[in-house]
């Protein structure tokens, strides 16, 4: 369980290093600007932020964020999905690659004809 919060610890901690980069921090303005469509010059006023346009563009972050989160996470999971079945179905589908590859041996040798790949496409 320690183990566990500290490997936490520790990506959350490269995340913040790599996020505080030179190359990613002064990118960090014109984002926040763009997400909460506000200018920059609003955002660096003098005066301070005003307190509807603060909440605008904390509120299109966070969204921003969960949404990103939200994809990444499914690609993982999906991607983690597909390999549990690929790996349960491994033996049958080792062998069904194996016919396919032979077929277009053949078709390559030009033993075999197979019509679909002898036809050609093109969009004007």
């Amino acid at each position: 369980m320690l183990a566990e919060a500290h490997l936490y610890l520790g990506v959350a901690l490269a995340g913040l290093v790599s996020f505080l980069s030179p190359c990613v921090l002064p990118l960090v303005p014109p984002y926040l600007s763009y997400l909460g469509g506000t200018t920059f010059e609003q955002l660096s006023d003098e005066k301070g932020l005003e307190r509807a346009v603060w909440r605008r563009v904390v509120l299109a972050s966070v969204f921003f964020v969960l949404g990103f989160s939200t994809v990444f996470i499914a690609l993982g999971a999906s991607a983690s999905l597909i390999g549990q079945v690929i790996q349960t179905w491994r033996a049958e589908l080792s062998f069904a690659a194996g016919l396919v590859i032979i077929l277009f041996g053949l078709h390559f040798l030009g033993v075999l004809r197979i019509p679909f790949l002898l036809t050609e496409k093109r969009y004007q």
